[in-house]
């Protein structure tokens, strides 16, 4: 594949990118400041959080489709300076309504747009380490949160939130406008510069294939799984464990997921993208009867939502690479954009349904058997994946027809 720069420095200026994109994760610090400013709901408020993750998908689509026509630095940057946009006009607002179309709807919509260009773009130049590019990709949404969270720390103690999130939208306009120096687009699905693969589909034929079903559900199950950690961890630690206050425990399971999406990324390359998720979604489970088993047992609380948050990241980091081995890298920018619809019914369900049982039955213990029973049904449903691959390439190779 012919490129204008290395592509390692390619990777990093990737990795810096979603440094900036990990900064609408930090929503749980802002909302403290913003409540004592303006007096909001706070229901209502996190709303501006739910719909940035919701709308995320349907720019995906549109981002995955620029990617595979050889436009995947367009995504990037449009993506990028949208999001940029969304937290500088935050800065502004004065109402609720407001705040749900920056925070929310416009810094969604970047976000999605850049996240599939900066995810997929890379891939596609490392066809030889997918694993690992995805996983070096995804840690720095992890980094990025943690980075935006001592940053908006620092501006708070210079001036009030609404300043806070305009200088943290113009530095992450100063980032996305210097790193994208150091991209270069990946050639377009038809420019016959991408390795081609037999099992190549675009999106229509996924649609069609029982796999992309699977492979849906699949991810939601497992999505859903760690968000529940993901979502509730400071509170199920309070509600269960004796702490006494979650901030720790959250920037703990931040630290263990972005390291996990580096190594488990790098772990499929060695073992393979089947075996290294069914892996992660066992020891979720096994995580996740400690957590049902152990009350009270505060040690055994952090060893578990740690756990839970490094394997978790397993399934961000693996899933872009089994999206491309089962329907080839000339469509993975729109094929993985379809894919993340079951990564948006996770993460919505997860947090309401982790809420509600709690506040009904004023225990964790049905989410924790109803998570752990999704994570068995997922391995199974790996390896039935893996079956029907090998049974699609053997078709495939029968009828001597490479799928376009």
């Amino acid at each position: 594949m012919k490129q204008n720069l290395n592509r390692w420095v390619m990777l990093t200026a990737h990795v810096l990118i979603n440094f900036v994109l990990g900064g609408v994760y930090a929503f749980s610090f802002f909302k403290t400041p913003l409540i004592a400013q303006y007096h909001w709901d706070p229901a209502v408020l996190s709303l501006a959080f739910s719909i940035n993750m919701g709308i995320i998908p349907l720019p995906m689509i549109w981002g995955g489709a620029l990617i595979d026509r050889g436009h995947g630095k367009l995504a990037i940057v449009l993506g990028g300076v949208l999001f940029s946009i969304g937290f500088i006009l935050s800065g502004f607002v004065k109402t609720l309504p407001l705040l749900l179309l920056t925070y929310g709807l416009i810094a969604g919509i970047g976000s999605g747009l850049a996240f599939t260009g900066n995810l997929n773009n890379a891939i596609k130049f490392f066809p030889d380490k997918r694993g690992l590019a995805s996983g070096c990709v995804l840690a720095g949404v992890g980094v990025g949160t943690l980075l935006c969270t001592a940053l908006a720390q620092f501006f708070l103690t210079k001036m009030n939130i609404s300043q806070s999130l305009f200088w943290l939208g113009m530095v992450y306009l100063v980032v996305i406008f210097v790193v994208q120096f150091f991209i270069c687009s990946a050639p377009a699905k038809d420019s016959k510069q991408l390795v081609a693969s037999k099992m190549d589909q675009n999106w229509r034929g996924m649609l069609k294939d029982r796999r992309f079903w699977l492979m849906f559900w699949i991810m939601a199950f497992g999505v859903f799984s760690g968000m529940v950690i993901s979502s509730s961890s400071a509170q199920i630690g309070m509600g269960a464990y004796g702490l006494t206050a979650g901030a720790v425990v959250v920037s703990g399971v931040s630290i263990a997921n972005s390291v996990g999406r580096l190594i488990w990324g790098t772990v499929s390359d060695w073992l393979g993208e089947y075996h290294t998720l069914a892996l992660v979604y066992a020891l979720m489970a096994l995580f996740m009867a400690l957590l049902l088993l152990g009350k009270g047992n505060t040690s055994l609380f952090y060893v578990c939502v740690l756990g839970i948050g490094f394997c978790y990241a397993g399934v961000l980091a693996v899933f872009p690479s089994i999206t491309s081995a089962n329907f080839g890298l000339r469509n993975q920018g729109l094929n993985y954009a379809f894919i993340y619809f079951g990564f948006a019914i996770g993460a919505v369900v997860a947090p309401y349904v982790t809420a509600a049982f709690f506040k009904y039955t004023h225990s964790f213990a049905i989410v924790f058997i109803i998570a752990m029973g999704l994570l068995v049904l997922g391995v199974l449903a790996i390896y039935l994946l893996k079956a029907w691959a090998k049974e699609a390439l053997q078709r495939i190779e029968q009828k001597g027809v490479k799928k376009l």
